[in-house]
């Protein structure tokens, strides 16, 4: 009996044994599934819509490097820019991408930013998992850190500057490999402006090696991040090419780069659309929560990048991105090191960490993450340009009808045009806010808005051709002083776009057969949009806005932007009652709509019911802040009452939300007036007479 003990001891154990193989090679094959369809996941979300209009550009200079064998030193596409010297610092990028797009087209370029971007990530878990073993707040951060990130999935050359930067973040931790930093820096400086981030990051390392008081690795990082300087010189434009972003940013900050405050992703995510940025706030909150947890243990290096990282994205959206691939490995790395993992039995949470990437991956396909963070106009999950973007109707009207001349165009329009006709024609502007002068900027804006701007224009560059966007804001009241225009001629409209000719000799045939007349108008299928309708506005054609308004209706019945517009037609026209029934209608779908409050405030007002007026009109302004007519419609009432401080204020208001309007800075200088301020009058009449073009 005590002889058969051992043996049965022997069997029991070995039972254990095999189970506890089993239960490591199942642990091993749940993990590799999770990280399966993390990468599903990651591939998922970045394969959708192209948006960047920038992407032309990069393929006319990829195909003019690849095709001439050289590096433009000067701009080869703006007539305006006069040789003007360009240190084009993404033209290896550009090359990869024209060939890209060239062989594989806008598929081509989704599948390149999806692998660059889910490696990105990939680099920064396996790093997390080579040193702890555990993956489970990697993951957590990486999903989070995704969702922060779907906003600003943009095909660009920056994607090759996250890549870097990873690299740069895993080499700096691992130490073993910083040898190879001097040559990735070659490659980056090359490849996108942000390789200014890679000697930042060494310098912060070094920093906080000094303040923990290791000099010998602090000097090692020191003699890093000189030969990484050094290896910012190896690109076409040597020191003026590594100075680069150094002149961009002091333009920033000296307020000298045209358009800073105009373009989107240059302003700061608190003043931008918040519900775009939702996750990274959430990520911003809870990463930092984790230098809270783990405070005794957080190295200086990491407290210094997650601040210099956060205040960049703080200060521009494009820089969110910076912050979310720092915050994910820093927030994992925390709670790695300030909790106990060893007690943490991962296998508890692979399923559910399976069915939550299946889910943020269904968010996806299913497009209503797009919709939840307003992207929806522009953005689903496929594999194209959208076509919001880019006047590929009117350039093949130039071209198929052989229209010469130069061009003026909307700046937005600049980089698909050059894409379209360069070296055959050249734009008049485009995006590369580095190139052009603030000056120039502003000539371009006041043209669209003040008449005598717009010949001055014309007469110093001679262009006979104006492709002009009319989709969105910005271009209404150049479009309707050259629609009225007896020198002008409407001959080309779509749903985004339009086309102008100066009647001149050269113009004359095709002007004649291409002419528009509204006046003998019939509403055809292609005119039945949103765009279209509020182009008619913007001419003045309010009945054939009215008429695409109602059969748009016709078919979407809770169309709220249709339903809007054509309340606010029947308001112009004094029918009262028509626009009442719309604005009750449409306030049973959309109770919180600023805009119909606002509308039906207007109604009030004219109907001389001030008091119900009023009523709508304050909570239209408290449901939108920076609603044009809430605050125009207010500064009236309180005029009208007598309190001209609230009816200066309100116009003031106003008038920084748009500025070119030539009735409101003619009221405001009646309001000066009655105060008794006559020289901020004088200034008031004179603007408004420029923006009628008197």
């Amino acid at each position: 009996m005590l002889n058969s003990r051992p043996a049965l001891l022997k069997r029991y154990l070995s039972i254990i044994n095999k189970r506890a193989g089993l239960r490591d090679y199942t642990d091993e094959t749940m993990r590799l599934f999770v990280l399966s369809f993390l990468f599903v996941l990651l591939v998922v979300s970045q394969i959708n819509t192209v948006v960047d209009i920038d992407l032309w550009c990069h393929f006319k200079t990829g195909e003019y490097i690849v095709k001439n064998f050289n590096i433009p030193q000067v701009d080869i596409f703006s007539y305006t820019l006069e040789n003007q010297a360009w240190i084009d610092h993404e033209w290896l990028s550009q090359i990869f991408f024209y060939l890209v797009f060239a062989k594989f087209g806008w598929a081509g370029i989704n599948i390149l930013k999806a692998a660059i971007v889910s490696l990105c990530f990939l680099i920064l878990i396996f790093f997390i998992i080579s040193k702890y073993k555990k993956i489970i707040y990697a993951i957590f951060f990486v999903l989070l850190s995704v969702l922060a990130f779907g906003y600003r999935s943009f095909a660009r050359p920056e994607i090759f500057s996250y890549l870097l930067l990873c690299l740069f973040f895993c080499a700096l931790e691992d130490k073993k490999r910083l040898f190879i930093l001097p040559l990735l820096q070659i490659l980056w400086v090359n490849t996108h402006g942000y390789f200014i981030l890679g000697p930042i990051l060494i310098f912060l390392y070094f920093i906080g090696e000094l303040i923990s008081g290791d000099f010998i690795k602090a000097k090692r990082l020191g003699g890093l991040f000189a030969a990484t300087c050094l290896a910012c010189l190896a690109n076409p434009y040597f020191y003026k090419g590594a100075l680069y972003p150094v002149k961009i940013l002091a333009g920033i900050f000296s307020g000298q780069q045209p358009y800073m405050q105009a373009v989107h992703e240059l302003m700061m995510p608190i003043n931008a659309d918040f519900g775009r940025y939702v996750f990274f706030w959430v990520l911003v909150i809870l990463s930092s929560a984790t230098f809270l947890v783990n405070l005794k243990k957080a190295r200086i290096q990491h407290i210094l990048i997650f601040l210099s990282s956060f205040i960049a994205s703080y200060m521009a959206v494009r820089n969110m991105p910076i912050f979310i691939f720092m915050a994910m490995p820093l927030a994992a790395i925390n709670l790695n090191e300030a909790m106990p993992t060893k007690s943490i039995i991962e296998r508890k949470y692979y399923i559910a960490s399976i069915l939550i990437i299946l889910t943020a991956a269904y968010f996806f396909i299913s497009n209503r993450y797009y919709i939840f963070t307003n992207q929806s106009v522009f953005r689903k999950t496929e594999s194209k340009m959208t076509e919001l973007l880019t006047p590929s109707k009117a350039c093949d009207f130039l071209e198929n009808n052989n229209i010469k001349g130069r061009m003026f165009n909307s700046i937005d329009f600049g980089h698909y045009i050059a894409y379209r006709f360069y070296p055959e024609k050249r734009i008049f502007i485009d995006t590369r806010t580095e190139l052009y002068k603030r000056d120039f900027y502003q000539s371009y804006l006041r043209a669209q808005n003040y008449p005598e701007e717009w010949k001055g224009l014309q007469k110093r560059y001679n262009f006979d051709i104006a492709l002009l966007r009319h989709l969105f804001g910005g271009t209404g009241r150049l479009l309707k002083y050259l629609y009225n225009a007896k020198e002008w001629a409407l001959v080309y409209y779509d749903e985004r776009s339009v086309v102008f000719l100066h009647d001149t000799p050269e113009n004359r045939a095709v002007i004649q057969r291409f002419r528009i007349d509204f006046s003998k108008k019939k509403i055809e299928k292609s005119d039945k949009a949103l765009s279209v309708a509020g182009f008619f506005e913007k001419i003045g054609e309010q009945k054939l806005a009215e008429e695409v308004y109602i059969k748009l209706l016709e078919a979407n019945p809770r169309f709220l932007e249709a339903g809007n517009n054509l309340a606010v037609i029947y308001i112009n026209s004094r029918r009262f009652e028509d626009a009442l029934r719309v604005i009750g209608k449409f306030l049973a779908y959309y109770p919180e709509s600023a805009e119909l409050y606002a509308n039906m405030g207007t109604i009030y007002l004219r109907m001389g019911k001030k008091e119900e007026g009023i009523l709508m009109l304050e909570k239209s302004a408290r449901l939108n802040p920076y609603l044009r007519q809430a605050s125009y419609m207010l500064g009236l009432v309180y005029l009208e009452k007598g309190d001209t401080e609230k009816a200066t204020r309100q116009f003031m208001k106003y008038l920084a939300l748009d500025p070119y309007s030539a009735g409101g800075h003619r009221i405001l200088g009646d309001i000066y007036k009655q105060k008794g301020l006559l020289k901020k009058a004088a200034a008031e009449y004179n603007e408004a007479d420029k923006l009628e073009g008197k």
